[in-house]
């Protein structure tokens, strides 16, 4: 451009190329005036004592401060500011036209998300702001220093809370819930600088808010207000909204836990719902009040654990496989009292491999839970609990969606009855959404619907589809807020965090 001009100013009378030498002269020092942080602050804040503030004191002021305090995420604001020579870079980008009160305005407002108001010590950054851009608040060179470099820090230290909370949440669930076992993202170093780089705070802060519709729901409800106790489930379940996962609403069987209920997704819509019955909580509905003291979660041992794995196939006419602690606890109990509950039931009695002829035969009261030496196995028919099929995937709790002979569980409210496995109520739809129209999903109703004794098959699933159980107490529900019961007690493990 500025060759272009050169040229036409040649064509000019001296007296104009001595003036247009002039305005190329002040338009290259323009261009080559950098902001650095006397000039911002001073013209910011009109503070004279910003102009003589020089840039190696104040890196020396910043460096200082990064290595003597214990910073959250010290490793990555050591290797921020190294890079940019401890400069008070962000300042320089953000104190203009008053951006960094666009940020104090974001921290104040947390409530908004279901947090604590003093979360990102909103009032404390205020205080901090507001003494630097004050045109009298820094009153001496070496304060100047000082301060501006607890400012610049503090602005880091807010960007990576308050950006880290809303995109990932407060708590990592796998760290504080028994029997959480999805893998949950959260902020690394990665994430971390790109934000520290972001040369667009306005477009920075509006990207880390979270804008599903069942967030934007859950916050609606939370203004509305409402007893305390619905206020803060919603505020529990806006933190799990906050969680990030791998899950591929494409195709997708979804469990929500305390709704009983599993959602067949395709293509990011449901395509079909239906009841569940899921393992034996600690309260089964009846919801304490919450406590803003933190508790360890301690979980029933047959809840249903929350989970993500792919379904690879099923097993029509299963056979049961009964654990040993419902041998030990339940079946040795059944038996004991009738000789005949195993016959009757289709269960084998094995010892080293071997089935047991006759079981009525053997002493059962000799026996106990702890000095068992059988292994039972219940064969495929209309008594076996697992029903006509279950669907299988990988997980290391030993649990599967199945079908139930006990289809009256399915007529209550509240359905947490199992030894945590997931009893759906129509195995068949649920195939059917699995396999789709064809050989194997023919084959499965086939054997589901017959009428003679048919022996355990094993059908493979290809591609594999994605299965989901998940524990969300306040969700979306066609546009309308619904609030589950805690069954398993896991909001008040949550919300203390908050």
């Amino acid at each position: 451009m500025l060759n272009s001009i050169k040229k036409i100013l040649l064509q000019k009378r001296p007296i104009n190329i001595l003036f247009g030498i002039l305005f190329i002269s002040i338009l290259v020092a323009s261009c080559n005036r950098e902001a650095t942080i006397d000039r911002v602050l001073s013209k910011e804040t009109k503070n004279k004592i910003y102009k003589d503030i020089e840039e190696p004191r104040l890196a020396e002021s910043i460096k200082n401060s990064i290595e003597s305090e214990d910073f959250k995420n010290k490793a990555v604001l050591n290797s921020y500011y190294q890079k940019n020579g401890y400069q008070a870079s962000l300042i320089i980008k953000f104190m203009p036209d008053g951006k960094l009160a666009i940020l104090a305005d974001h921290l104040s407002a947390a409530a908004e998300h279901g947090l604590d108001e003093n979360h990102f010590a909103a009032k404390e950054y205020r205080a901090q702001y507001d003494l630097v851009h004050s045109k009298d608040g820094v009153q001496s060179l070496d304060e100047a220093y000082q301060q501006v470099a607890a400012l610049e820090l503090a602005t880091a230290k807010a960007l990576l809370d308050y950006s880290s909370t809303l995109q990932f949440g407060v708590v990592n669930p796998n760290k504080i819930l028994s029997r959480y076992y999805m893998e949950t993202k959260q902020a690394d170093s990665n994430f971390m600088m790109d934000i520290l780089r972001s040369q667009d705070l306005a477009t920075l802060l509006d990207s880390v808010q979270p804008k599903s519709a069942n967030y934007m729901l859950l916050q609606e409800a939370l203004k509305a207000g409402g007893d305390q106790d619905r206020s803060k489930t919603i505020r529990v379940n806006l933190e799990r909204a906050r969680w990030q996962h791998d899950i591929d609403s494409s195709k997708l069987i979804y469990v929500n836990i305390p709704a009983f209920r599993l959602d067949i997704y395709k293509d990011g819509k449901v395509a079909g719902s239906m009841k569940t019955v899921v393992g034996t909580g600690r309260n089964n509905g009846d919801n304490a009040s919450f406590s803003d003291q933190k508790i360890k979660d301690a979980p029933h041992s047959h809840e249903t654990p929350i989970l993500s794995s792919m379904i690879h196939s099923v097993q029509v006419n299963p056979v049961w496989n009964i654990p040993e602690s419902i041998a030990g606890k339940e079946i040795l109990k059944h038996v004991q009292a009738d000789r005949f509950y195993l016959s009757n039931a289709g269960i084998d009695v094995i010892q080293d491999g071997q089935v047991i002829e006759d079981p009525e035969n053997l002493d059962w009261s000799s026996y106990s839970a702890g000095n068992l030496p059988f292994r039972f196995r219940q064969r495929p028919g209309d008594e076996n609990a697992l029903g006509k099929i279950k669907f299988l995937f990988k997980n290391n709790s030993s649990v599967y969606l199945h079908d139930t002979p006990a289809q009256a569980a399915f007529d209550r409210d509240v359905r947490a009855s199992s030894h945590g496995c997931v009893r759906v109520k129509e195995p068949l739809e649920l195939a059917k959404a699995l396999f789709g129209a064809g050989d194997k999903f023919e084959t499965i109703k086939g054997d589901m619907e017959s009428d003679e004794q048919k022996s355990a098959r094993n059908i493979e699933l290809s591609p594999q589809i994605q299965v989901v159980l998940d524990y969300v107490t306040a969700e979306n529900r066609d546009g309308k807020l619904v609030i589950h019961p805690d069954v398993y007690g896991l909001d008040h493990v949550i919300y203390p965090y908050l």
